[in-house]
């Protein structure tokens, strides 16, 4: 078996990432490199070509070197990458940003702003703050609706009574105390969870008709009349929520 090259370090096949830390760094080891990725993406596919608003025709450009723009070669027109973006009038580096970026991606179980303080060097404040124009601005995106096939389920989020509850009337008075979570999947897409005041069918076809397509076929163990009215449901076998969030997880990452 022939040896690893430390100074080139690889993801194995077996391994669960599909990017690792070492890619990022040597994809992104300075701003310069973050720069060039949103110019490349934004207005020059090939790096050095864009659309020159004074010229009103495709320029060559090239990087300024004591400012974060392009600049056209004929007319001297000049371009920001990060204009219009979550980095504009932002002091951090570009490559703390997208590093962050990269964190908030790649963790399963979410990362919180103190993380990312830790992770990043920076203060609290300024990782607060590109926290949430990560999630926020960045993410947007994510409140279109669920289509396709979506399965759906809800649970109680709590512990078990302290005693031993008298009669199933009680039991079931205790668990509609407890919020509820409803959990739905888009087959292959996305996952969407979101607490709602009851388990009953008004509370329930509410946040079901606010996060699914009209169009999307339901499938779902869940079979009140509320459910019935959209009439798009499809009933099949109780699934766990869990396991739902794990098989959509299995899913995307193929």
């Amino acid at each position: 078996m022939a040896a690893n090259d430390r100074n080139n370090p690889k993801r194995q096949p077996s391994s669960d990432s599909t990017y690792s830390l070492m890619e990022f760094m040597r994809e992104y080891p300075d701003d310069a490199a973050c720069l060039d990725r949103l110019w490349r993406e934004r207005f020059a596919p090939d790096g050095h070509h864009a659309a020159c608003p004074k010229c009103e025709r495709e320029r060559k450009f090239h990087r300024v070197s004591t400012r974060a723009c392009y600049a056209c070669d004929s007319c001297g027109w000049q371009i920001y990458p990060t204009k219009g973006t979550i980095f504009q009038k932002s002091t951090t580096s570009l490559q703390l940003w997208f590093y962050a970026m990269y964190l908030m991606a790649s963790t399963r179980c979410g990362i919180s702003a103190k993380q990312l303080e830790r992770e990043l060097g920076v203060t609290y404040k300024t990782a607060w703050r590109m926290f949430n124009k990560i999630r926020n601005d960045l993410m947007g995106g994510d409140d279109e609706p669920l289509s396709g096939d979506v399965e759906l389920d809800e649970t109680s989020w709590g512990g078990h009574p302290r005693n031993t509850l008298p009669d199933r009337k009680a039991v079931a008075k205790f668990r509609e105390a407890k919020p509820t979570i409803l959990g739905m999947v888009e087959r292959g897409g996305k996952v969407r969870l979101r607490v709602i005041p009851s388990r009953r069918g008004p509370a329930l076809s509410r946040e079901v008709r606010g996060n699914v397509n009209p169009a999307a076929i339901i499938f779902t163990p869940l079979s009140p009349p509320s459910l019935r009215r959209l009439g798009r449901w499809r009933p099949f076998g109780s699934l766990p929520l869990s396991a739902m969030v794990r098989a959509s997880r299995a899913r995307a990452s193929e």
